[in-house]
């Protein structure tokens, strides 16, 4: 869980943003976004930011679910 709130600080501050509401769906529907961007006005780094938030989070469930 430390790696996913470490993501979502660093969107949060690349948007320029602390308050803003991130979760899975959020992170989703920012991704889908800016992959119907034309490739020249897409943000390739967000993307990434939010795709590497989006595993750390995985990464978490999966663990806490194997810890059942």
């Amino acid at each position: 869980m430390k790696e996913y709130k470490r993501c979502l600080a660093i969107i949060r501050t690349y948007l320029n943003d602390k308050t803003l509401k991130l979760n899975a769906k959020k992170l989703d529907k920012i991704i889908s976004e800016e992959l119907e961007k034309p490739i020249d006005k897409m943000d390739t780094n967000l993307i990434d930011l939010c795709l590497n938030a989006l595993v750390a989070y995985r990464n978490y469930k999966s663990e806490q679910e194997s810890k059942k």
